[in-house]
Protein backbone atom coordinates (compact mmCIF):
# COMPACT_ATOMS: atom_id res chain seq x y z
CA UNK A 1 0.00 0.00 0.00
CA UNK A 2 2.96 2.41 0.90
CA UNK A 3 4.60 1.30 -2.49
CA UNK A 4 1.27 2.68 -4.48
CA UNK A 5 0.57 5.38 -2.73
CA UNK A 6 4.64 6.65 -3.04
CA UNK A 7 4.46 5.66 -6.76
CA UNK A 8 1.45 7.55 -7.04
CA UNK A 9 2.81 10.51 -5.43
CA UNK A 10 6.11 10.64 -7.63
CA UNK A 11 3.63 10.26 -11.36
CA UNK A 12 1.44 13.40 -9.37
CA UNK A 13 4.80 15.59 -8.71
CA UNK A 14 5.89 14.60 -12.51
CA UNK A 15 2.47 14.84 -14.45
CA UNK A 16 1.33 18.05 -12.35
CA UNK A 17 2.76 20.03 -14.77
CA UNK A 18 6.05 20.61 -17.01
CA UNK A 19 7.69 23.27 -14.41
CA UNK A 20 8.82 21.62 -10.85
CA UNK A 21 6.15 21.37 -8.28
CA UNK A 22 7.01 21.83 -4.36
CA UNK A 23 4.51 20.58 -2.39
CA UNK A 24 4.85 19.87 1.65
CA UNK A 25 1.91 19.23 3.98
CA UNK A 26 1.79 17.83 7.68
CA UNK A 27 -0.20 14.38 6.03
CA UNK A 28 -0.83 13.44 2.37
CA UNK A 29 -2.97 10.76 0.86
CA UNK A 30 -4.75 9.98 -1.97
CA UNK A 31 -7.38 7.34 -3.72
CA UNK A 32 -5.98 5.33 -6.74
CA UNK A 33 -9.89 4.76 -7.73
CA UNK A 34 -11.42 8.27 -7.48
CA UNK A 35 -7.84 9.54 -8.63
CA UNK A 36 -7.54 12.28 -6.00
CA UNK A 37 -4.71 13.37 -3.86
CA UNK A 38 -5.13 14.65 -0.53
CA UNK A 39 -2.76 17.14 1.47
CA UNK A 40 -3.85 18.10 5.01
CA UNK A 41 -2.44 20.26 7.29
CA UNK A 42 -0.06 23.26 6.80
CA UNK A 43 -0.52 22.42 2.48
CA UNK A 44 2.18 24.58 0.81
CA UNK A 45 2.51 24.85 -2.97
CA UNK A 46 5.21 26.25 -4.89
CA UNK A 47 4.95 25.71 -8.71
CA UNK A 48 7.73 28.52 -10.38
CA UNK A 49 6.79 31.95 -8.71
CA UNK A 50 3.21 31.17 -7.88
CA UNK A 51 2.89 30.07 -4.35
CA UNK A 52 -0.72 28.75 -2.26
CA UNK A 53 -0.85 27.88 1.16
CA UNK A 54 -3.72 26.30 2.43
CA UNK A 55 -5.12 23.75 5.66
CA UNK A 56 -5.61 21.70 2.56
CA UNK A 57 -4.70 21.24 -1.12
CA UNK A 58 -6.93 18.28 -2.77
CA UNK A 59 -5.92 17.80 -6.38
CA UNK A 60 -8.13 15.99 -9.01
CA UNK A 61 -6.35 13.51 -11.94
CA UNK A 62 -8.05 12.64 -15.02
CA UNK A 63 -7.30 8.89 -16.18
CA UNK A 64 -4.20 9.96 -18.27
CA UNK A 65 -3.02 11.59 -14.47
CA UNK A 66 -2.93 14.71 -15.91
CA UNK A 67 -4.31 16.99 -12.90
CA UNK A 68 -7.70 18.65 -14.11
CA UNK A 69 -8.55 20.39 -11.01
CA UNK A 70 -6.86 22.20 -7.56
CA UNK A 71 -8.62 23.16 -4.75
CA UNK A 72 -7.18 24.87 -1.72
CA UNK A 73 -9.68 24.87 1.15
CA UNK A 74 -8.93 27.07 4.21
CA UNK A 75 -7.46 30.35 4.81
CA UNK A 76 -6.21 30.39 1.97
CA UNK A 77 -2.88 32.36 0.92
CA UNK A 78 -1.88 33.10 -2.66
CA UNK A 79 0.81 35.11 -4.40
CA UNK A 80 1.05 34.36 -7.99
CA UNK A 81 1.77 35.60 -11.73
CA UNK A 82 -0.32 35.26 -14.42
CA UNK A 83 -0.08 36.58 -18.05
CA UNK A 84 2.38 38.89 -16.71
CA UNK A 85 -0.18 40.07 -13.75
CA UNK A 86 0.82 39.84 -9.84
CA UNK A 87 -1.62 38.94 -8.16
CA UNK A 88 -1.35 37.87 -4.09
CA UNK A 89 -4.27 37.77 -1.54
CA UNK A 90 -6.31 35.41 0.43
CA UNK A 91 -9.68 33.70 0.23
CA UNK A 92 -11.46 30.61 2.38
CA UNK A 93 -11.61 28.83 -0.59
CA UNK A 94 -9.46 29.00 -4.30
CA UNK A 95 -10.59 26.30 -7.16
CA UNK A 96 -7.65 26.82 -10.58
CA UNK A 97 -8.88 24.41 -14.05
CA UNK A 98 -5.56 24.19 -16.08
CA UNK A 99 -7.61 23.07 -18.62
CA UNK A 100 -10.04 26.17 -18.48
CA UNK A 101 -7.54 28.99 -17.21
CA UNK A 102 -10.42 29.34 -14.86
CA UNK A 103 -9.83 30.61 -10.95
CA UNK A 104 -12.79 30.74 -8.43
CA UNK A 105 -12.22 32.10 -5.15
CA UNK A 106 -14.60 32.44 -2.52
CA UNK A 107 -15.12 33.33 0.84
CA UNK A 108 -14.31 36.84 2.33
CA UNK A 109 -11.81 37.27 -1.10
CA UNK A 110 -9.33 40.47 -0.88
CA UNK A 111 -7.22 40.07 -4.29
CA UNK A 112 -4.27 42.50 -5.38
CA UNK A 113 -3.59 43.44 -8.64
CA UNK A 114 -0.18 44.48 -7.49
CA UNK A 115 0.46 45.31 -11.45
CA UNK A 116 -1.73 47.57 -11.57
CA UNK A 117 -2.40 48.46 -8.40
CA UNK A 118 -6.03 47.73 -7.81
CA UNK A 119 -7.57 45.43 -4.69
CA UNK A 120 -10.65 43.74 -4.88
CA UNK A 121 -12.84 42.70 -1.67
CA UNK A 122 -15.67 40.37 -2.45
CA UNK A 123 -17.06 37.11 -1.54
CA UNK A 124 -16.93 35.65 -4.68
CA UNK A 125 -14.25 36.58 -7.51
CA UNK A 126 -14.31 33.98 -10.94
CA UNK A 127 -11.15 35.01 -13.16
CA UNK A 128 -10.84 33.72 -16.54
CA UNK A 129 -7.47 33.79 -17.86
CA UNK A 130 -8.17 32.99 -21.19
CA UNK A 131 -10.56 35.42 -21.88
CA UNK A 132 -9.52 38.23 -19.00
CA UNK A 133 -13.01 38.63 -17.64
CA UNK A 134 -13.88 38.85 -14.15
CA UNK A 135 -16.95 37.94 -12.53
CA UNK A 136 -17.20 39.43 -8.89
CA UNK A 137 -19.71 39.01 -6.55
CA UNK A 138 -20.81 40.82 -3.07
CA UNK A 139 -23.52 40.09 -0.49
CA UNK A 140 -26.52 42.28 0.97
CA UNK A 141 -24.03 42.66 4.35
CA UNK A 142 -20.61 43.24 2.43
CA UNK A 143 -21.06 44.80 -1.06
CA UNK A 144 -17.98 44.16 -3.09
CA UNK A 145 -15.15 47.39 -2.37
CA UNK A 146 -13.06 47.93 -5.63
CA UNK A 147 -10.21 49.91 -4.96
CA UNK A 148 -8.36 51.92 -8.04
CA UNK A 149 -5.88 54.57 -9.23
CA UNK A 150 -7.11 57.15 -11.97
CA UNK A 151 -4.34 58.18 -14.53
CA UNK A 152 -4.07 62.02 -15.04
CA UNK A 153 -5.59 62.66 -17.88
CA UNK A 154 -3.33 66.05 -20.08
Amino acid sequence: MNKILMLFFMTFLVLLNAEEVDITADHFHADDLTKVAYFDGNAHIEQGQNIFSASQVIVYFNKKKKATKYEANGGVMFDLIENGIHYRGQSGKIVYSPNSSMYYFSGDVVLEDLTNNRKISAEVISLDLVTGLADIKGTNNKPVHFRFEIEDRE
